[in-house]
């Protein structure tokens, strides 16, 4: 066979091909001090430690929480006999399926819990069936509480108020098969109000217990379409309950100059109360 038939069967090839024809879109914030944070942990630290114009190189001291901007919880952090993140596999975020599920239609309040019936509209408005394996991504629309969105963001805004997932909802979504459960949120399942923290079902029972991660803290998730691939690498820290991520969405363009526009013709305000 020639090499034009090699290059066609070489995976590596196929894959790379693929791959140029996607977008991809950074889901995660700098991690900078003063950055937004759940209440229970302090932000981070970076201190020069080198300088090019004392020594002509630069390198810096990092002190930070496992849980901070962009991050995956192991099954650890809530669960005693769960798996570490150095022990979950490799691959277990590699370029794995996504389904998001918009939920601003839905103006979510801080401490307030959506059900399953609230992703099931999600899932028919954007025409997609979650299968198992996929990640399932939550989007409240709640970066544009950042400090530098256009919502309320006044110093730890962000950390100490979102909506989250009542019982029914991650139950549903285990139900479903999801490998991860991911959102835009501090906390993901756990809604909060004012610093008072709801019943995390997700994390208490539903989620961590059962092998499932959660991954907190994305952003501009209204930029990217309902499904697409997630890639998202942890630190292999030993004994970790979590750790910084890096996240990636790879989507068709098209498909998100698509969701955009939809979402713009139909976007509504909420009746004044």
């Amino acid at each position: 066979m020639d090499a034009a038939g090699d290059d066609l069967l070489d995976p590596e090839a196929a894959l790379l091909a693929a791959l140029s024809g996607l977008t991809v879109h950074d889901a995660s914030p700098p991690i900078e001090p003063g950055m937004p944070m759940f209440p229970a942990f302090d932000g981070p630290e970076i201190t020069p430690v080198l300088s090019h114009d004392e020594v002509g190189v630069a390198a810096n001291h990092l002190s930070l929480a496992e849980h901070t901007g962009s991050h995956v919880d192991a099954p650890y952090h809530f669960d005693r006999d769960g798996a570490t993140v150095d022990q979950l596999p490799a691959d277990l975020l590699l370029m794995r399926p996504y389904k998001k599920f918009d939920l601003t239609p839905e103006d979510p309040q801080p401490g307030q819990e959506l059900g399953a019936d609230a992703l099931r509209r999600a899932a028919d408005r954007a025409g997609f069936a979650l299968e198992p394996g996929d990640v399932a991504i939550v989007e409240m629309g709640w970066d544009r509480h950042w400090p530098e969105g256009p919502g309320e963001h006044t110093r730890g805004y962000w950390g100490q108020n979102m909506p989250g997932l009542d019982a029914g909802a991650c139950e549903w979504l285990v139900g479903e098969g999801v490998r991860a459960v991911a959102s835009d949120t501090a906390a993901c399942d756990n809604a909060v109000r004012d610093g008072e923290l709801g019943a995390a079902c997700g994390h208490v029972h539903w989620f961590l217990p059962r092998g499932i991660v959660i991954i907190e803290g994305l952003r501009g998730l209204a930029r990217v379409p309902a499904t697409g691939l997630l890639l998202a690498l942890p630190l292999k820290i030993a004994g970790g309950s979590g750790s910084p991520l890096r996240v990636l969405l790879l989507h068709r363009a098209r498909a998100a100059a698509d969701a955009v526009s939809r979402r713009r013709a139909g976007r509504s305000r909420p009746a004044c109360r």
